[in-house]
This record gives C-alpha cells, sequence and structure tokens, in this order.
C-alpha cells in the first residue's frame, strides 16, 4: 500500500514539472564566460576591428607675414609652428620657386651680380615688411632645399604671385635645378620674361644676362 502511494506521488511531481516547463517555454542556455547572466557577443561585436587609419598632409599653404628681403629671389617670414621652422634666427627663409634673380653675394668674395641691389629693392618694394603673404608649395615640386628654405610662391594679398612680378619687371628669370620636375608656374614665367626682354625691362636694360635663367 505504501509504495503504490508513493509511487502516485512521484508520478505526480514528475507530471507536474513537465507541465511547467510546456507552459512556460523554458529551455537551456548556456552562459558565455563573464559576468553572470553575460549572453555570448554576437559575431560583428566580438571580432575585433583594426583602427582606423588617419593619414595627415601638409597643408599646400601657409599664411605669414613679411620680415625682410634677403636679396631678388628670397624673402624671410615669420615662422609657422610645425609648418614653416625656423632657419636659424627667429625666422623662416623662403626661396621663390620657379625664378633666379641676379646674387648679392653676402658671404662670397665676390661683388654682387648686374643689377642685383636693384632686384633686391624692388622685391622690398612688392614684398615691405609686415605684409601679409601666402606661400604656396607647388605639388610638383620639392617644398624644401638642402638649406632648410621653402621652395614656393609667395602671394600677397591682392593674390599677386612676387615670383611673376619680379620676372615681368625684369628683376629675375623663370629657373628650376637641373634634373628637377618643372614647377606649374614655369609657362607662364616664361612667357612674362619674353615679354620684358622684349622691352628691355628692369635689369634687361643694362645686364647681358641675369641670375641663372
Amino acid at each position: 500500500m505504501k509504495r503504490s502511494l508513493f509511487r502516485s506521488v512521484f508520478g505526480g511531481l514528475i507530471a507536474a514539472m513537465l507541465c511547467i516547463v510546456t507552459l512556460t517555454g523554458c529551455e537551456y542556455r548556456p552562459m558565455a564566460p563573464g559576468l553572470p547572466g553575460t549572453p555570448p557577443p554576437s559575431s560583428s561585436t566580438a571580432s575585433a576591428q583594426a583602427p582606423e587609419q588617419v593619414t595627415s598632409s601638409a597643408p599646400a599653404s601657409v599664411e605669414t607675414k613679411v620680415i625682410r628681403v634677403i636679396d631678388g629671389d628670397t624673402v624671410a617670414v615669420l615662422p609657422v609652428a610645425g609648418l614653416l621652422e625656423a632657419t636659424g634666427i627667429p625666422e623662416h627663409t623662403v626661396r621663390l620657386l620657379g625664378i633666379d634673380a641676379p646674387e648679392m653675394n653676402y658671404h662670397k668674395d665676390a661683388v654682387p651680380e648686374c643689377d642685383a641691389e636693384a632686384a633686391t629693392d624692388h622685391l622690398g618694394g612688392i614684398l615691405p615688411q609686415g605684409m601679409p603673404v601666402t606661400i604656396e608649395f607647388d605639388p610638383d615640386s620639392d617644398r624644401t632645399d638642402r638649406y632648410g628654405r621653402s621652395l614656393a610662391y609667395v602671394t600677397t594679398p591682392a593674390n599677386n604671385d612676387a615670383a611673376r612680378q619680379q620676372v615681368t619687371d625684369g628683376y629675375a628669370m623663370p629657373w628650376f635645378p637641373k634634373g628637377e620636375p618643372q614647377p606649374q608656374r614655369i609657362p607662364e614665367y616664361r612667357t612674362a620674361a619674353e615679354k620684358a626682354v622684349a622691352k628691355h625691362a628692369g635689369a634687361h636694360s643694362q645686364c647681358s644676362s641675369i641670375g641663372r635663367g
């Protein structure tokens, strides 16, 4: 009698548990490693993603101000941190790209070349001390030379290219080193030079040659 009663009670408990599972829809879900109850990560979040590559390039132009003119194709400007570093004393030197003017021969045992002083003074009139200017780099040319000077175009607030003006007025000639890529503005400088020579403008009136142009 007791054995029959025990079987009846045990069978009832089993039936009740099966009913509860059926009604609640319970199922076994294994937990992911980590905090208790944390569901397993999805495939999109579980995989590690490489950080995005951030590429930086130097700007095509830099705003600054003129400190002084050095000679007919070189000017000193205010340094700009990270862009135009000081070359020696607190100033940055820019060599006008695409032209050559008569040499002043500051550090040589020689007199200035024909009309070098006039070419220097003329550039000083185009780029007076304190003038805001834009230093523009040529995408086809080196940005600096072996002396740390920038090789660039210098443009005034009136959008006047100082190098082209030097050529137009007869105080410089188009030029770039042999073996180097041709600066993009060389063709327009050559056109300006042809007109200056024809008019005997500037130094062309008394000099057999101007710089290395």
